[in-house]
């Protein structure tokens, strides 16, 4: 088999969010009681809650993960997770408690998407994540048995609620680890990327924002069926009037979504990464560098936190994972996750280390062992001590060297024959693509393609990827992507990062600036950070398109709403990228 293929192999396995494993002898449900319980909230709103308490022991911690999917199963049936990613709280003796926030499921109330924090004036009487995070607790510290202290996690959304625990201001609360969390859905995470709507996440969208009838033990379906490969399904809805009348039914959160183009106050309300001030419990921040959905949103609140709230101790954990992929390896769950907690909750083992990461590599199988020997730490994220390695886009090549002489390279984009994010055609987003061989996109006329030369040792890149390009185009908007690859020695193009930004948010996202067609134009901006190692022998390759299609919905390459504008009215857009624009590579001095 080709070392790609067993490196693409190997690699995603990683992917697979929760695998098999044998049950702790004698069985969790000899060892552990189940009572489905509704903890009433400060506006009397009950929440369907699931509790899971030890027989038999001393009291121990209370560990809580709180979800807008559900605490299924129902009835005298055991969470499976509690023999997987949850084993070691359940072989410590922790109380276990899953709870259905407000609107879903069985829990009362109406479901808000990423709910903002209520305002800090505001009456005790109003609610909000934060206090139904407190109210939870209390009832818990009242009507189980634990030792007083709690810690709450969860990963994606349940990662958002894990932060937001954070901010109630509960005493009990000692830690908290939020994990891929949902942070900001315009910049990074899921829904935009920069302003740029990821189409991807339509049909989640119309499941989740859904009009609800709670109380159910069934959540919303998706009122999309995707009965054909993605890019074939969305060329049938090539603007946003069509994509609209195919939801069939009046979506809120998406006739909401559509009236705030920019990034205005209504996006920076649920923007959760601008109220990390004076969080009082130790935060475990968890992300993976090839997460789809929020690889974004682990490292913009890892950031946050160290920048607005310093005397926090806040920790951060980076490896070459998927959504949510680090609860599969014994590691991570014995020896990074299970022992914060013990040691914030239990008083026991060592306080971690301020930052682990585990990068990625370019090769078959990579040296990457399930038993911590691949990690690196180090006091602070990004690494002090660190430059960038500037590759400037110069002809074909990717040079060291500030050209002196000015050439460009064009391409024309055009939305009606989008390029495609992978080779072959799937019914769903194929997550693979985060790390996937991209020798078929250099082969269009939409696509630049920049060679570096071969590298005579390893390169380790830690830390985030600058973007500067200096551009004209034939219109007065249009979208970048940019991508990092790492080129093995048989040719196989490895992605390691790839983003988009659009051409009007050059000067700020709080309100877009028309592209004057023709002129020379500047546009910077930050891919999310890498942690991947260039192997000896490797080439680093950079593209440049403007189309990425579907996980990005095309727009009309000019200034206009696009959320508005008849795609009858897109137009194709004639690119210039000049060989001074350059990406640059954050390098730990001595690496």
């Amino acid at each position: 088999m080709k070392r790609r293929q067993l490196f693409l192999i190997l690699f995603f396995s990683l992917t697979c969010f929760i695998l098999s494993r044998e049950a702790f002898a004698g069985g969790v449900e000899d060892r552990y009681t189940k009572r489905e319980v509704y903890i009433p909230m400060r506006d009397s709103v009950c929440l369907h809650t699931a509790v899971y308490e030890p027989v038999g022991t001393a009291p121990g911690p209370i560990i809580l993960i709180r979800t807008p999917y559900g605490v299924a199963p129902y009835g005298e049936g055991f969470a499976r997770s509690l023999d997987t990613w949850m084993r070691m709280y359940v072989s410590n003796g922790y109380v276990i408690v899953f709870q259905s926030v407000r609107g879903t499921y069985l829990s009362e109330g109406v479901f808000e998407n990423i709910r903002p924090l209520k305002p800090e004036n505001a009456p005790w009487e109003q609610t909000d994540e934060a206090t139904d995070t407190y109210d939870t607790v209390e009832w818990l510290l009242a009507n189980t048995r634990s030792n007083g202290k709690v810690g709450v996690k969860g990963v994606s959304y349940p990662g958002f609620y894990a932060m937001l625990a954070g901010l109630c201001g509960h005493p009990a609360i000692k830690a908290v680890s939020p994990q891929a969390p949902v942070t900001n859905w315009w910049i990074g995470d899921d829904i935009h990327h920069n302003g740029v709507w990821m189409l991807d996440s339509y049909s989640f969208i119309a499941s989740i924002s859904r009009e609800r009838k709670c109380p159910s033990e069934k959540g919303p379906s998706s009122l999309i069926s995707i009965d054909r490969d993605i890019y074939d399904y969305f060329r049938q809805f090539p603007d946003f009037a069509s994509l609209t009348a195919n939801l069939g039914e009046k979506v809120p959160f998406w006739d909401e979504m559509l009236k705030h183009v920019d990034y205005d106050g209504w996006w920076q309300e649920r923007n959760v990464a601008g109220r990390l001030y004076d969080v009082k419990p130790a935060v475990l921040v968890v992300g993976g560098s090839y997460d789809a959905e929020d690889c974004y949103g682990a490292l913009e609140t890892y950031r946050a936190i160290r920048s607005q709230s310093p005397g926090t101790e806040a920790f951060f954990v980076y490896g070459p994972w998927s959504h949510g992929g680090w609860n599969n390896f014994d590691y991570y769950v014995e020896s990074v996750d299970y022992p914060f907690f013990a040691y914030y909750l239990e008083g026991k083992g060592m306080k971690p280390e301020p930052v682990r990461i585990l990068p990625s590599r370019g090769v078959a199988g990579s040296s990457w062992c399930d038993d911590g020997a691949d990690w690196i730490t180090h006091e602070e994220w990004p690494v002090s001590g660190s430059g960038v390695k500037r590759m400037y886009l110069d002809r074909q090549n990717l040079s060291e060297r500030n050209p002196v002489l000015s050439r460009s390279r064009s391409y024309v984009s055009d939305p009606l024959d989008p390029v495609p994010y992978m080779k072959h055609r799937t019914n769903k987003r194929d997550k693979a693509y985060m790390a996937a061989d991209q020798r078929f996109a250099e082969k269009r006329a939409d696509v630049l393609t920049y060679r570096g030369e071969l590298l005579t040792e390893d390169l380790l890149a830690e830390g985030p990827v600058s973007v500067h390009l200096d551009v004209s185009l034939s219109t007065s908007d249009a979208d970048f992507i940019v991508k990092v690859i790492d080129e093995l020695p048989d040719g196989c193009q490895m992605l390691v990062r790839g983003d988009v930004f659009r051409a009007r948010y050059r000067n700020g996202f709080t309100s877009g600036e028309a592209v004057v067609p023709g002129k020379r134009t500047s546009i910077d901006f930050t891919l999310n950070d890498i942690a991947h190692i260039f192997g000896k022998g490797h080439r680093i390759v950079v593209q440049v398109q403007s189309t990425w299609y579907p996980l990005m919905a095309v727009q009309p390459q000019f200034f206009t709403d696009p959320y508005t504008t008849d795609a009858a009215d897109y137009k194709p857009c004639s690119v210039r990228v000049f060989n001074d624009s350059w990406v640059g590579l954050t390098i730990p001095y001595g690496k």
